[in-house]
């Protein structure tokens, strides 16, 4: 019998920095895209309780947070297309301020069995921070990295 809940791992879920897969990727986090601002109650001098609650119509941008596995001969963000060579975040966000097009992420939800993906598509990415603090210990087997990175909107998967 297959399973009706969704298996996260075993190649069921991938994503990808501007059509890339990311093949050292551990761990996706998105915060999804609170109302841009609290939603507001309107209670005139008098009432007892709000007659009206009024709601913004805006997003405020998302965030994902991407844990990657680190590489011998170069630092974790060079596995994001397009940064290779660049130093620090600073030269990450002088690139990506350059960049003529959309970066995009991609998020594709492969279920069993040879029903069609769903997934997401997050756009205007950009690198906000990149985890560089260094932890040696012993025991250890690989140094995972964290990169942040913000979002302007989503569309889902087509």
């Amino acid at each position: 019998m297959q399973n009706r809940v969704r298996v996260v791992g075993s190649g069921f879920t991938s994503f990808s920095w501007r059509g890339q897969t990311l093949m050292w990727l551990d761990e996706v986090t998105d915060t999804g895209q609170d109302p841009g601002v609290a939603p507001e109650s309107i209670t005139p001098l008098g009432f007892r309780h709000p007659i009206e609650i009024v709601t913004p119509r805006f997003l405020g941008m998302g965030t994902l947070t991407l844990q990657l596995r680190e590489l011998w001969n170069e630092p974790v963000w060079w596995q994001l297309t397009g940064l290779a060579g660049t130093n620090d975040i600073i030269s990450v966000f002088e690139v990506l301020a350059a960049e003529q097009s959309d970066v995009t992420c991609t998020m594709i939800i492969q279920p069993p069995g040879g029903a069609p993906p769903r997934g997401k598509v997050y756009h205007d990415c950009v690198v906000t921070g990149i985890d560089q603090r260094e932890r040696v210990v012993i025991g250890a087997l690989s140094v995972p990295r964290v990169i942040t990175v913000a979002y302007t909107h989503t569309r889902p998967l087509t």
